[in-house]
């Protein structure tokens, strides 16, 4: 049985092995960043477990506004500590990821789904959701668009891996609370 909680410090090597096995070297982000994220939003980042193994992380911020495409805010290892507003009426998930081995059974979606909602029921201030996705990760996107977020715009050569450029895929979906 998986169960979905809150992260805490205690947490972060478990959510390294899970960003080193789900993302290129290029584009995993630092210990530090991760350390940060659950500091400064610890209600908007979760571990899926199963059978107390750590499978999947999800992380979050609120922010006041939705950035548009050239926002730094979008970059790779961005602050949390700069861009998170308790207040704030988006949310950004900033990452997500599940081990290899539990792919291809629906616990991804489980993760997103139920932390969103999750976040949701605690803000409800939150008025739009905003995400951004590599254009070559299928799965992601189907979750996403079963999810009923819509592309909104695009960054151009955002992902690199294995020297190969892809583009991020700017996604956003109105919360009706």
């Amino acid at each position: 049985m998986e169960n979905l909680i809150k992260a805490t410090k205690f947490d972060i090597d478990a959510i390294m092995n899970i960003e080193k096995e789900a993302f290129a070297e290029e584009i995993q982000e630092s210990k530090d960043v991760f350390l940060e994220r659950i500091e400064i939003f610890p209600d908007g980042f979760f571990i899926l477990e199963e059978n107390n193994k750590k499978i999947g992380y999800f992380s979050s911020e609120l922010w006041n506004s939705v950035p548009q495409k050239g926002d730094s805010c979008f970059s790779l290892n961005h602050s949390a500590l700069k861009n998170h507003k308790k207040e704030g009426t988006v949310l950004y998930i900033s990452s997500i990821a599940i081990l290899n081995e539990y792919k291809g059974n629906g616990l991804g979606y489980r993760l997103f789904s139920e932390s969103v909602e999750k976040i949701i029921k605690s803000f409800p201030q939150i008025k739009e959701i905003v995400l951004l996705v590599n254009e070559i990760w299928i799965p992601a996107l189907h979750i996403y668009k079963k999810c009923g977020f819509i592309e909104y715009g695009r960054i151009q050569n955002f992902f690199s891996s294995d020297g190969i450029k892809s583009d991020g895929i700017l996604m956003r979906k109105n919360v009706e609370q």
